[in-house]
């Protein structure tokens, strides 16, 4: 009777050892499903897309609807030139037999690309200000004007409203439309900014411009004494 009891005892705590190693090695799963990487992107009709893999690691890209457009291996640059949703999908090879903790995933499982319909590109050859800023006093009165050209995909207009953030050492430089909003049209469109700030030192200022997509242009401002 004692070694009857002591087999039910020793068989109902082999379920629960196999019952708790399962539901860890599902757990485990999981939480490594959960932990792949994914990237998302935004950029325009016709703009090349790069992304830099290494030679052996594998990709294909599809579009909403699951159509494979794309396949390959190594770096990808390919150009989106209609608007939509695309997704690219990042084959890593690992090695089964490693056990080093260095072996895990070096890139994302999966880019998310968002081509959108407009296109605006700064040209920053074109770009003016109306006084030259000085160290330690108010840009009060100074305009900043570039041009900008810009494309539809459906050959549409778009209402621009953005302004721009400034970085660097010293600095609080900020700008915004001289008008609340600017009706882009196909082609170069003036746009006229007012400063706002000052900057304490340094002659290196980054103005981070905004285009219709809300992506950032930068433009580096050298002040050269």
């Amino acid at each position: 009777m004692i070694k009857q009891i002591s087999y039910l005892a020793i068989c109902k705590s082999m379920v629960v050892m196999l019952f708790l190693s399962v539901s860890t090695v599902f757990a485990q799963h999981n939480e490594n499903k959960n932990n792949k990487r994914e990237e998302s992107v935004t950029l325009s009709y016709g703009l090349p897309f790069s992304y830099s893999l290494d030679t052996y690691t594998g990709w294909d890209i599809k579009n909403d609807a699951g159509d494979v457009l794309s396949t390959g291996s190594g770096d990808i640059n390919e150009v989106f030139s209609k608007p939509g949703n695309y997704s690219v999908y990042i084959h890593e090879k690992h090695n089964d037999d490693s056990k080093s903790s260095c072996d895990h995933d070096q890139y994302p499982s999966k880019v998310t690309i968002k081509v959108s319909p407009l296109k605006m590109v700064f040209d920053f050859s074109s770009i003016q200000f109306s006084k030259k800023i000085k160290e330690g006093q108010s840009t009060k009165g100074i305009t900043v004007t570039v041009n900008a050209v810009y494309s539809s995909y459906e050959n549409r207009p778009a209402d621009y409203h953005h302004g721009f953030t400034t970085a660097g050492v010293g600095t609080s430089l900020s700008g915004r439309l001289n008008e609340d909003k600017v009706l882009l049209k196909n082609g170069i469109n003036k746009l006229e900014f007012s400063l706002e700030g000052f900057t304490t030192k340094g002659n290196n200022i980054m103005i981070e411009f905004k285009d219709i997509n809300d992506q950032v242009q930068p433009y580096t401002l050298i002040e050269k004494n």
